[in-house]
C-alpha cells in the first residue's frame, strides 16, 4: 500500500498527464521511490524488508531499472514482489493516457517481461494466485462461442476449464486436444 507513496511529491500535472511523459518528466517520476523512502517513510516508520521494498520497486531483473540500476538478486526481496504486483496493477487499471488492458493480456505481458523485466520465480508464484478468468466470469472464445468458466487450471492461468453457453459441454483449454486452438478473446 505504501510502494508509490512518494508520488504525493510528484506535480499532479505529471502524474496525471494524458500523454506520453517528456524525458524530463519521466527523470521527475523516477525520483519518487527515494522521495517515499527517504524522505516519507524512513527506515524507522517501516520493517526493513517494506522499506526496502517501496525504495526498489523499479528496479528491473536485467538491472535497467531505477534507482540504483540493481539486477537479480541483488534486488530485495520485496521489491521483486511488489515489481509483479504493481505492473500488473498498473496494466489492469485506467490510467489517463490509455485504457486498462484486459487481465489475460496483462499476464501475457507479465510472462514475456520474464528474466529480464521480473525474477522468474517470483512470476511463476504470482500466476498460480492470480485468476484472470475467475470462475463464473462469461468469456468469448476464439471461435466465436460464449462460455462460463468453471475452473481455473492453475499452473496455466490462461487455459481455465470452461462450459459453453447453452450446451452441458465442458472443455479444459489446457487438457482437451480437440480443443487446443481455442483460446479466450474477450471478458464479457
Amino acid at each position: 500500500m505504501l510502494h508509490d507513496i512518494g508520488k504525493v511529491t510528484i506535480p499532479v500535472e505529471i502524474i496525471n498527464k494524458p500523454a506520453r511523459l517528456t524525458n524530463r518528466e519521466f527523470d521527475v517520476i523516477k525520483t519518487h521511490p527515494i522521495n517515499a523512502g527517504v524522505h516519507l517513510v524512513k527506515r524507522n516508520f517501516v520493517n526493513e524488508n517494506t522499506f526496502k521494498g517501496i525504495v526498489f520497486h523499479h528496479e528491473r531483473w536485467d538491472g535497467t531499472g531505477y534507482p540504483n540500476g540493481l539486477d537479480g538478486d541483488k534486488i530485495p526481496l520485496f521489491a521483486r514482489i511488489i515489481t509483479v504486483a504493481d505492473v500488473y496493477d498498473a496494466l489492469t487499471s485506467n490510467r489517463p493516457y490509455r485504457a486498462p488492458m484486459q487481465p489475460s493480456e496483462a499476464i501475457e505481458y507479465i510472462m514475456g517481461g520474464c528474466g529480464s523485466i521480473f525474477d522468474v520465480d517470483i512470476v511463476k508464484v504470482f500466476l498460480k494466485k492470480i485468476a484472470p478468468y475467475p470462475a463464473g466470469k462469461k468469456v468469448k472464445l476464439s471461435d466465436g462461442r460464449i462460455a462460463t468458466v468453471v475452473r481455473n487450471n492453475p499452473e496455466h492461468p490462461l487455459r481455465p476449464v470452461v462450459k459453453i453457453n447453452g450446451t452441458s459441454e465442458v472443455i479444459d483449454l489446457l487438457k482437451d486436444t480437440n480443443s487446443m486452438n481455442i483460446t479466450i478473446k474477450e471478458v464479457i
